[in-house]
């Protein structure tokens, strides 16, 4: 066996015009060449998809993704800063720098305003305002974001495993959790999953193709949507694409002699490891074009930050901020969460193809798919590798493994095509992580939804029956298709009933979900207290709420601008929680004091704690009392407005 080809003698099984025929455009070496056409001919004894299943898979992926833009919930409180950011651009014409409520918003970066604003010009203005960006604008980019990733991940994995298997990943993907919830989802997170979706496509065939031009041009394409990916959420996927490919690119081959060989291997493995280190470091250069690329990287998103640090000096302590301490946990609201912590939210993003995620952890290492586990290591470590990412940061969010769910939804498809599509279908002993998987899922949904329930969620009981009913017809029927021979038809009815559900209960019942009630109430409250569209109001004690200025068009400003607290080392954890308070509180009471009427809101508790010293100086207007809520959170308008008027 040649040194650097540990598998290389199983390209003697073909015949020279094979190793050099251009049908498969993914391998660059002969046993891979070989792997693949073997696949190519256990395929074939299954007939490719026809082209009506093949356009009816298109419009599932299309109502799936764009199902939930146009009804639903009202936008969530970071859902509107994106929306009223890019109203602010629209208004102003400024593009450069995103403006939230008369404050340069640049702690974030400006692709999803940016999206959102020119979406908006395929739509009447907001007819509650008249105002341009609705909430359909808003949801737009993000729903066509989710189809686009999901139409390139079926790409990804028809190249990868086969027609097949790409046509039940489009399908898994769209009826999955993590699609269906985030692609109405105004917010950044779809937008980055596309982008970092676009850059594992790119980096796939610049890392697998032969043509020199094709490698050129995917490896440049890569560089691109990495420039892209860290405009719309940088710098996330440095961690949820840069480190996983990284450690592909260098360890795939020798982890392949390990799932081939076994433990046992692992001296060879080691071996491997050192002699390829070097060759595959200048394939970095050579195949990879890292030198041109990481320039056009850089000339992406580095352009529009030094413009933005030119006009706001601060926006480097807030980036470092914003960024680097948040990483390191030194927000001051940054909660301990283990590092296990996203293990069970990784597989609730494929609901409801959780019961095979056993399968798919265990397939770049069982026999059954030797053939494939250059892609299946690929995908694995996409999903492995940038959930790891996540959670060695101290900062923790549900959402931020989002970009590596795709990773889990190649793996889980590729099991589901064996399962329900494959006419080379596993023993029946070989089912046991299906069947194991099915258990775990049925018993995490129950005693997920018993926690919710015991902490107060708000869920009637008649929604509980309602739900279980659903799950139960759901796997029920599935079960009997499935044992009937109608596997193909079992893994369809999953799919569509799930994306039924969720799109009925979006669609039908979002406005008894969503939390917009209070803002609501706080709106008619300073209306019937008559206070004026133009006065200055001022959230004394958080951040503005813009779903106040977005639904309502009531402008309430920051008591506390955010370059005032960056770089002075208040919102370090390790910092006196009470500075930012005490700030807050000198900047009321001058205002207070002054000669122009300003409104200010603030929770109850922190009223009453400050009355004595609020009562020289302001009245009490209202009290904003939402139901099903702790008095202490309610809201109370203060003001200093008769006694500025009544002033001589």
């Amino acid at each position: 066996m040649p040194k650097g080809e540990p598998f290389a003698g199983r390209a003697r099984l073909l015949p020279s015009r094979l190793q050099r025929s251009p049908f498969v455009p993914f391998v660059d070496t002969r046993h891979d060449r070989a792997d693949y056409l073997r696949v190519s001919v256990a395929k074939r004894t299954t007939a490719d998809p026809s082209r009506g299943l093949i356009l009816g898979v298109l419009l599932f992926a299309l109502a799936s993704a764009l199902g939930g833009v146009f009804h639903g919930p009202a936008l969530g409180d970071h859902e509107a800063i994106v929306a009223q950011c890019a109203r602010e651009m629209r208004l102003s014409g400024d593009w450069l720098v995103p403006q939230f409520l008369d404050s340069p918003f640049i702690r974030k970066p400006p692709l999803p305003v940016w999206i959102v604003a020119g979406a908006s010009y395929l739509f009447a203005d907001d007819p509650a305002t008249g105002l341009p960006v609705t909430p359909a604008a808003s949801r737009l980019p993000s729903a066509i974001c989710a189809f686009l990733s999901i139409l390139l991940l079926w790409n990804l994995g028809a190249n990868m495993f086969g027609r097949w298997a790409g046509l039940v990943t489009a399908i898994v993907a769209a009826s999955s959790i993590a699609f269906l919830l985030y692609a109405p989802n105004a917010t950044a997170e779809m937008p980055l999953v596309f982008c970092c979706v676009w850059a594992y496509y790119h980096f796939w065939f610049a890392a697998t193709t032969r043509s020199r031009k094709q490698q050129f041009v995917h490896a440049l394409a890569f560089y691109v949507a990495l420039g892209f990916g860290m405009l719309a959420k940088g710098p996330a996927p440095v961690a949820l694409v840069g480190f996983p490919l990284a450690v592909w690119w260098f360890v795939h081959r020798p982890l392949r002699i390990l799932a081939r060989s076994g433990m046992g291997a692992w001296r060879e493995a080691v071996a491997f490891f050192f002699r390829d280190l070097a060759p595959r470091a200048i394939r970095v250069f050579t195949q990879l074009w890292f030198i041109p690329g990481i320039f056009l990287f850089a000339l992406l998103f580095i352009p529009w930050m030094m413009a933005v640090a030119d006009r706001h000096p601060h926006a480097w302590a807030l980036w470092d901020w914003q960024f680097l301490q948040r990483a390191k946990g030194d927000f001051p609201d940054t909660r301990h969460r283990s590092v296990a912590y996203y293990v069970p939210i990784l597989g609730g993003l494929v609901l409801p193809w959780t019961f095979l995620v056993i399968e798919a952890a265990i397939a770049p290492w069982v026999k059954r798919y030797a053939r494939l586990q250059r892609p299946l290591l690929f995908a694995g470590l996409w999903a492995l590798l940038g959930t790891l990412a996540m959670s060695l940061m101290e900062f923790k969010k549900p959402y931020y493994i989002l970009p590596a769910a795709p990773g889990l939804i190649l793996l889980v498809a590729v099991a589901a095509e064996r399962a329900f599509v494959s006419a080379h279908r596993a023993a029946a002993w070989a089912t046991w992580p299906m069947r194991a998987g099915l258990a775990l899922q049925l018993t995490a949904i129950a005693g997920a939804t018993w926690l919710w329930r015991s902490d107060g969620g708000a869920v009637s009981g008649s929604a509980l029956a309602a739900a279980s009913v659903v799950a139960l017809v759901l796997f029920g029927g599935a079960t009997f298709l499935f044992r009937r021979g109608r596997a193909f038809l079992a893994l369809s009815t999953v799919a569509l009933v799930t994306v039924l559900t969720f799109h009925t209960v979006w669609n039908g019942f979002g406005a008894t979900i969503d939390n917009i009630d209070k803002i609501s109430l706080l709106a008619s409250t300073l209306d019937n207290e008559g206070v004026p569209r133009t006065a200055r109001v001022f959230w004394a004690d958080r951040r503005p709420d813009a779903r106040l200025s977005f639904y309502f068009n009531r402008r309430a400003e920051h008591m506390v601008d955010p370059h005032e607290i960056v770089g002075a080392g208040i919102l370090d954890r390790g910092a006196d929680k009470h500075l930012l308070e005490q700030m807050a509180v000198g900047h009321a009471l001058q205002m207070l004091r002054g000669a122009e009427p300003v409104y200010l809101i603030l929770r109850r508790d922190h009223y009453e704690r400050l009355s004595d010293t609020l009562s020289l100086y302001a009245d009490l207007v209202a009290t904003v009392e939402a139901a099903e809520e702790v008095s202490r959170h309610n809201w109370m308008i203060v003001t200093n407005a008769s006694r500025v008027t009544a002033a001589p």
